[in-house]
């Protein structure tokens, strides 16, 4: 018998020697690809009204079972919504977060009623869940890009707790440009959380939400002088000094860093915060620490002649805590760049030393 040439390419010999051929390659792409389910005529009348709620509640679970390892039909999507609108326990039909994205169209769908749901603060455990199966946990925001901005603004008034703040994390860095017009009102709103709350975790968390706008985004320079605030503030609770410094040194790498520089010294001389030890202290560590600390910043060109007028009239508030700050940066200065200053460097130093003689003598 004549042996018939193999219409084999060389190419496919290859894909052979390797074990790729295109056969395999299609059996394994057929065994991923998840298979489709078509809502019959059939299950949607076993889902309307006449046929008694815990039925429909029955068929409604089988449903949820089949969306964990199978895709809904498409087409069927419009039906599903006319349908969708007299079911009861809507969030019945979500399938859990790994197989949120078999919904496909329905995620709007989903996701309006979780916006427009009246009352507004009722629910919110539940309604959040729901969010997070629809969006991966707020990675993937596909067919809910146009409205994403005004759920979170609203979110922030009805519900700022840390499980939306841990999504927000998300939303930021993986679908920032569509939150760029509500940046600077999202980052007053987190700042004001920090500034009141006691809840350790709420400020961990309103911080990571924070690092993510500096990192994914770009802070607003109106919203500058309340996130500095809230530094200042944060950074006297001992677990979060580290964490709010590394924040803070992000923020002088940008191009607000002078700015930022700028507005701690206003902060040091302004009446208004005399008073206020704790955003002194703040604001004294983060100039000392980024202008001649240990990590500090060469990027920034602000001197010790121009920042140390401000150090010296941040004494008018008659605190320990303040000093004890001002003496450990100055010290700091002195014995890492003292050869190197100028003479009217000297003279604002030992005028702030001689302030700290008058403050000891008046506490003994």
């Amino acid at each position: 018998m004549n042996k018939q040439p193999s219409k084999e390419s060389l190419k496919d010999k290859v894909k052979g020697i390797f074990g790729i051929s295109t056969t395999r390659l299609q059996s394994k792409q057929a065994e991923s690809k998840p298979s489709e389910f078509i809502i019959t005529l059939d299950i949607l009348k076993e889902l309307t009204p006449e046929c008694g709620l815990h039925h429909r509640i029955r068929v409604i679970n089988h449903v949820c079972d089949l969306a964990k390892s199978k895709k809904f039909e498409e087409v069927s999507s419009f039906r599903r919504i006319c349908l969708l609108q007299k079911v009861p326990n809507l969030d019945l039909f979500l399938p859990e977060s790994e197989s949120g994205e078999r919904v496909g169209p329905l995620r709007a769908y989903f996701f309006k009623i979780i916006l427009d749901y009246q009352p507004c603060n009722e629910d919110l455990p539940e309604r959040l869940e729901v969010f997070k199966a629809l969006t991966e946990n707020g990675k993937d925001i596909t067919y809910l890009e146009e409205e994403l901005a005004r759920f979170v603004l609203l979110w922030m008034d009805i519900g700022l707790s840390s499980d939306f703040l841990h999504v927000l994390v998300n939303l930021v860095k993986f679908n920032s440009c569509y939150l760029d017009e509500n940046v600077s009102l999202m980052v007053q709103k987190i700042c004001l959380l920090c500034n009141r709350t006691t809840s350790s975790t709420d400020i961990e968390v309103a911080l990571q939400v924070l690092d993510a706008v500096v990192c994914y985004n770009c802070l607003p320079s109106d919203s500058l002088m309340v996130f500095i605030i809230t530094l200042c503030r944060t950074v006297n609770v001992k677990e979060f000094c580290e964490s709010c410094w590394k924040l803070m040194r992000k923020v002088l790498g940008t191009h607000l860093g002078h700015s930022a520089i700028y507005t701690m010294c206003r902060i040091m001389e302004e009446r208004v915060y005399s008073e206020d030890a704790a955003l002194l202290r703040g604001a004294v560590f983060f100039v000392g620490m980024a202008l001649w600390g240990a990590h500090r910043l060469p990027a920034l060109k602000n001197t010790p002649t121009l920042v140390l007028p401000s150090f010296h009239k941040a004494m008018n508030c008659a605190n320990e805590v303040v000093s004890y700050e001002i003496v450990l940066s100055i010290t700091r200065l002195i014995k890492k760049y003292g050869r190197d200053l100028q003479v009217v460097t000297w003279d604002i130093l030992l005028s702030i030393i001689e302030r700290l003689l008058q403050q000891i003598q008046v506490h003994r």
